[in-house]
């Protein structure tokens, strides 16, 4: 396949893709992206450009194997470069796969999207699907006439192995563990779901980044280590969790570590990275690690010197923990997420191991111990969580900003859309769980991702908090939280008048966009939605394009640079072709 005149073929036997949760976001004037500022700790719009880590370490398990691996994160190419296109991109994939992944549900609709039209334009790529999502509906996503492949498991490194040794030999599929497929003639073919390896098997290497573009104010500069998948927790809205791990791979061990020499590994890669001391690690699942792997994974962390480094932790980390962490590094993070400050409700939704009282005898001593900071997260939409509970919830976090006014104590909030995740206890027993559920099957889901309205394209409610509910009640209480900062002085209140007038605009006009998205009549739908259409492009250009922030840091920062940014040709490459697009 030629490449076009002004970008060069990206050569690999695979290239890892990442599409935005939805396609084409760029220019639509048919559905609406309100603001909410996200909740995690690398800020990213709406369009979830965050792909799985596990990209990475298929490209250094692979490469080492002798097989070249590009990724290309789509979403975060078309945000940088909104003038390119994707039949640009086609054209230039000198590729035999594509591997597409459908890890979190929130990519249902950009995924299969960007299958579905890069098999339009090129035929003779493979197109193949991954993830956590793609194993739990495998059955369902092979059926797409678009996809080729589906590799299922939460460690697919030798299968991929595999794969692509059979391409090299010319050889079918037929050995390759893990996967379903299509021969040429359509027949489909189910190769036994039989490699479930005890290990997490490979570490990633962080030596390099993407390039950042330079230009940046605040640039967001983070790297992360998994230390295991799955989970020794059962939080019931989780489709990560101990039961959804087993739903999902048919495995009793809920749990498999990465060995410690691949965690070495990751250390080793990290200390060889320019400016390692201008980047926050976050460390994921250290809340399964037991008391040993803890002590030497605090042990590598002592010895690279990062900017900062924040921990989940599912219990109150105990006080030895708490001084070994802050010797560890001074700029040490702690998140807690008791999900409600009601005891109750928190233990519905799988945590509730501590009384508030507890975990304020717990933030003295944290601090006191030198942690730098700790962040407590609080979910809307958990059982019985009705509005009253939600608006005490936000009371709550106002006393702890108030009790440890001058500290680094964090309380934030935020509403769980738009997806309850499949395979999770709520979703599978949504009655015996106080749930409705609207998209059970991918379709369902990638259909529901295409309405205009965020409140049409949440796929669950409460039988406290309908839909509307957990928009209206949810973004008011993100914004509520914000004022009671800035009237504490936690945060300037020009900061916070900015994000609450943004949570405002979007509360009113998720009711207009909302209101034209439920016209029945499919003709007076579009009309409507038409004539809305100034406003939904304006406003969507300005979350999309304008920058990315969370509620941690709630200030706009410029896209690009992330670990996750991989762009797949570099900037001034990338800078002609979006030009000579224009």
């Amino acid at each position: 396949m030629t490449a076009h005149a002004d970008l060069a073929p990206l050569k690999a036997d695979l290239v890892l893709l990442h599409a935005p949760a939805f396609f084409d976001f760029r220019d639509r004037r048919d559905i609406y992206f309100p603001f909410l500022g996200t909740s995690g700790d690398v800020p990213i719009t709406p369009l979830y450009e965050y792909f799985p880590v596990g990209f990475k370490t298929l490209q250094r398990f692979l490469s080492e194997r002798d097989h070249r691996v590009e990724l290309l994160n789509l979403s975060s190419l078309f945000l940088r470069y909104p003038k390119l296109s994707l039949a640009k991109i086609a054209q230039s994939l000198d590729a035999r796969f594509v591997g597409i992944d459908l890890h979190w549900m929130v990519h249902v609709q950009g995924s299969l999207a960007v299958a579905e039209q890069l098999k339009a334009l090129r035929p003779d790529l493979q197109i193949i699907f991954g993830g956590i999502s793609s194993t739990y509906y495998a059955n369902e996503l092979i059926r797409y006439p678009f996809i080729d492949l589906v590799m299922r498991g939460y460690d697919t490194h030798e299968p991929m192995h595999a794969l692509l040794n059979a391409a090299e030999r010319g050889t079918d599929f037929s050995q390759v563990p893990n996967l379903l497929w299509k021969s040429r003639e359509g027949e489909l073919h189910d190769n036994a779901f039989s490699h479930k390896p005890e290990s997490f098997s490979c570490g990633i290497d962080w030596s390099s980044q993407p390039v950042d573009p330079g230009r940046k104010t605040l640039p967001i500069r983070e790297i992360l280590s998994t230390q295991n998948a799955g989970c020794a927790y059962n939080c019931g809205w989780c489709g990560g969790s101990r039961e959804a791990f087993r739903r999902i791979f048919d495995k009793k061990k809920a749990m498999a570590r990465k060995p410690l020499d691949e965690v070495s590994y990751e250390f080793e890669t990290m200390n060889k990275l320019e400016g390692i001391g201008n980047y926050h690690f976050y460390s994921v699942g250290s809340y399964n690690e037991p008391n040993a792997r803890l002590d030497h994974f605090l042990e590598r962390v002592a010895a690279t010197h990062f900017k900062s480094i924040s921990y989940e932790q599912f219990h109150l980390t105990p006080d030895d923990f708490l001084k070994k962490m802050a010797e560890a590094n001074k700029r040490t993070i702690i998140t807690l997420s008791p999900e409600s400050h009601d005891p109750r409700i928190a233990k519905l939704a799988g945590r509730g191991v501590y009384t508030n009282e507890e975990m304020e005898a717990w933030l003295a001593r944290a601090l006191e111990h030198g942690i730098h900071q700790v962040d407590i997260w609080y979910f809307i939409g958990m059982p019985d969580q009705d509005e009253r509970s939600v608006q005490e919830t936000v009371d709550y976090c106002h006393h702890l900003l108030e009790k440890f006014c001058g500290t680094r104590v964090n309380p934030m909030i935020c509403p769980m859309i738009p997806f309850l995740d499949p395979a999770s206890t709520f979703f599978e027993f949504p009655e015996e769980n106080g749930y409705r559920v609207f998209f059970r099957t991918a379709e369902e889901h990638r259909r529901g991702m295409e309405r205009a309205s965020i409140i049409n394209r949440i796929n669950y409610e409460t039988k406290a908090l309908s839909r509307r509910d957990l928009v209206h009640v949810g973004f008011r209480a993100v914004g509520q939280l914000m004022k009671a900062k800035a009237d504490l002085g936690f945060l300037p209140n020009s900061i916070a008048e900015g994000y609450i007038g943004k949570i405002d605009d979007a509360l009113e006009f998720i009711d207009a966009v909302h209101e034209a998205d439920c016209v029945e009549d499919a003709g007076a739908r579009r009309s409507a939605l038409s004539a809305l259409g100034d406003e939904i492009l304006a406003r969507n250009n300005s979350i999309l394009f304008s920058g990315v922030m969370n509620q941690a840091l709630p200030i706009n920062r410029e896209v690009g640079g992330r670990w996750f940014d991989e762009l797949g040709w570099d900037t001034e490459a990338l800078d002609a072709a979006s030009a000579a697009a224009s």
